[in-house]
Formats: C-alpha cells, structure tokens, sequence
C-alpha cells in the first residue's frame, strides 16, 4: 500500500474485531451497513434494452459508472411509466453487485439529474447516523476492497447480493467527524481530479504527436523545405518528394502467414512469441528471422510489432523479416503503422485483416539509403515522445494509488483529519467532472 498521508493519527485506537478492517480509532463504532440505513439493500430494475430510449428518465447501470464513482457522459434513458420506485433520491448510494462488483455512486440530483437504476445495483438510503458521503467514500477504500474478497461468490460471473452488502461493518466516527471527513476527502479529492485531468488529456496529445511525427517522415522525407516535390496522386496525401515512388504494398513486401503454437505447445526458450497485440509469451524455436515485422490478423488486426531477435508468430499474424522484404525493415516497420492496416477488414463473426486488401494500399516509398535514416531518425523521435507517455501514465497511476490510500486511510481513521478539514476555506467542491 502507498505510503500514508503526512496527517496524525488519533490519540488512541481499539481492534475492530472485523478480519478484513484493521484497528480503528477509540471511540468510533463498527455497526453493520443494514443498520445505518432506512432502506438497505434494495434491486435495481430489470429492463430490457429493447426499452432503451434517447431521452427521458437516465437509467444508471454498472457500465455508466467508472472506477472512482464518477457518471459517464452518455447512458440510456427510459420512460417514465417504467421507472417506479426506482427512481433515486438524493443521498442515495448505489454499489455493484455483478459484473465490476464493488463499483459505487453516490447520486446528487443537481450533478446527475433524474435516474433510476438497474438490476446489477443495489441501492442503500443512508439514515440519521450516516452521511451518504461517508458511507460512499467507504467504498472506495482498500478496506472495502478486503471486504469484497471475503464474501465475493464465484460463479460464471463474481457477484455479492444484498444480504451480504447489508451486513458488511462499517467504522463509524460520531457524525462530526463524518462531516469533517467528507470536507477534507472532497476538498483533496477536487485537487487531485484537477491534477489528473490534465494529465489525462496529455496522454493523447503525445500520441498525437507522435503519429504526426512518423506521417510526416513517411511522407515528406526528412528536409522537406529543401526538397523537390511532385503530386503523390492521392488528394488527402499532396506532394511527395520528386525521386521518391508511389507503390502498392505489395511490391514492398510480402505478408506470411504465422503458424499454429498453443500454449501447450510452447516450449520453455528465449524465443519471444507474438500474438496479434503483442508479445504473449517464450519458445525455444522461431519461425522468422531477425529482425521482423509482427502484423496482427485476427483480434488486433493491423498491429504493428517490431523485435529484434528471431521470433515466432503465431497463427492469428503475418510477419515480415528480410526473406519477403526489399525494404529497410525498421522503416517498414512505420511505414505499415502508417498505412492504418487496422481499418482494412473483411465482415465476418471475427473481423481480420485481408492480406490481398492490404496489398493494394497505395504510399510513397524513398530508396533504402534514405529509408534506413527516416527509420533512424522515427527511432531517435518516437523513443523521446514515448517516454514521456510512459512517464505520465506513470505519474498517473501514482496519483491514483495517493488518491485510494488518502481515501483509506482517513475513512478507517489510520489518520485524523479534523484540524485539517477545519482549516479548509468555506467555497464549495466543484463538480470533479469539470476540473480542467
């Protein structure tokens, strides 16, 4: 678990008595959930999709909810004759019990409008003793997360029914503390989306970035400015430089079937062994050269992978190695991401990629001295745009893991927020969705 927040812990502490909640603080209590509650575990409605309608009553299911308790933008609507008494009030908490079990929401009629919710949720109405943002805060601890694992019941899918969610513990401070800990979890809380947004939204940026940098490369050469060109013939694509070709794909290269390799099958080797999306595992033997081009052709059709060392594809890939190539194959390698394989596709129950479509994409191919040093330069580019992916995701799963333990343990009272939440200046949390 990430390291606790710099925040004191309380002066004194008593075991729980509960196997998956550790000691909480002296004079808090662990009642079971059905007794804080003035209606407790109540179904959702079991409505057919055919029912679905683009505007009325939003109707809430396990899908429309993310991982943090936070409504997606989108849903599905019902009229209101179906909705009933399903129809929620404000306080109300709703928590999974199927499918993504333990996900919550915690519905605010100003933020969410009217909805009603479906069957895979169960609807909990907080009463006196318990604040609504007390009680859902709760759900998002490591504690309840304990809880889930000790009660979940396998089947096809896992799920927790009612009975179980009502009588789960839950440590309770007296409602003070309840309020202070609510202010304190959704003042950090709005700082942290607010954190978390931006990095989100740069995500795709880079990647952005990154795809202009290869299309430019690949199309343009790499001193553009300085350059002859000559129309390419394809509108969306212009000018090409003037000594370059026009081709279609399979006058580049020629796309072999992988072979069939079960996991059964492999035998343990340092054979790297790719499947459509990517590496799935080691051989001691390789059905290609080094170095190749992985394409994918069923599943992640059009996937583009690139190793090093002799590998072995499978039979859900082409590959490419100097065998059915006359190209430089690290430029190949971009080159075939450029081409957007992925959107060629014949429809059947399993969409894949068809070799003899592909081979008529049409692109601009310079000779192989300037291919190996476009395939230089692409390397050099995407490494640097790639780290800083790679280091903002990573940053991002940090922030997320500081969220879940600030969460934890302020609702199980590890930590005493008290003078801290009375410190906070009196304007209202904004709504985390609109956090830029």
């Amino acid at each position: 678990m990430t390291r606790p927040p710099d925040l004191p812990p309380y002066p004194q502490y008593k075991p729980s008595g509960i196997p998956w909640l550790d000691d909480i603080p002296a004079h808090w209590q662990v009642p079971r959930l059905k007794y804080l509650c003035s209606r407790s575990g109540i179904y959702g409605a079991n409505v057919p999709a055919t029912e679905y309608q683009d505007t009325g009553i939003r109707f809430l299911r396990t899908t429309d909810i993310t991982d943090e308790g936070h409504l997606k933008d989108g849903g599905v609507f019902l009229p209101q004759e179906l909705v009933g008494d399903y129809l929620l009030n404000d306080g109300d908490v709703l928590i999974s019990r199927s499918g993504t079990v333990g996900r919550s929401f915690l519905y605010q009629s100003k933020l969410h409008g009217p909805c009603a919710y479906a069957g895979y949720l169960v609807r909990f109405v907080p009463g006196p003793r318990i604040l609504p943002e007390y009680l859902f805060q709760f759900t998002q601890t490591q504690a309840f997360q304990r809880f889930l694992r000790s009660v979940v019941i396998q089947s096809t899918i896992e799920n927790v029914n009612a009975k179980k969610y009502s009588n789960a513990h839950i440590p309770l401070p007296p409602p003070d503390e309840q309020a202070a800990i609510a202010r304190y979890l959704d003042h950090k809380d709005a700082l942290i989306q607010r954190y978390l947004n931006a990095k989100r939204r740069l995500v795709p940026l880079l990647q952005q970035l990154r795809k202009s940098t290869i299309h430019y490369a690949v199309t343009r050469g790499l001193d553009p400015e300085n350059t002859p060109t000559k129309p390419s013939g394809i509108p969306w694509l212009g000018d090409i430089p003037t000594h370059w070709e026009m081709r279609r794909l399979k006058m580049v290269c020629r796309l072999s079937y992988g072979d069939t390799l079960t996991a059964e099958m492999r035998l343990d080797g340092p054979v790297p062994v790719y499947g459509s999306n990517g590496q799935i595992g080691v051989h001691s033997s390789a059905n290609t050269n080094a170095p190749c081009i992985i394409v994918g052709r069923k599943g992640s059709f059009g996937k583009v992978n690139y190793s090093e060392q002799s590998a072995f594809a499978i039979d859900t890939t082409y590959f490419v190695d100097e065998r059915n190539s006359n190209a430089d194959l690290r430029w190949l390698y971009y080159y075939l991401g450029w081409l957007n394989l992925d959107d060629v596709s014949r429809d059947s129950a399993i969409p894949g990629l068809n070799r003899q479509e592909a081979y008529q994409r049409v692109g601009p191919i310079p000779p192989l001295d300037e291919q190996a040093a476009i395939a230089e330069y692409l390397d050099e580019k995407t490494a640097v745009i790639d780290a800083a992916i790679a280091g903002t995701s990573r940053l991002i799963d940090l922030v997320q893991q500081y969220r879940a333990s600030l969460i934890h343990h302020v609702v199980t009272g590890a930590r005493d927020v008290r003078q801290a939440a009375a410190a906070i200046p009196d304007a209202p949390a904004p709504d985390p969705r609109t956090l830029d």
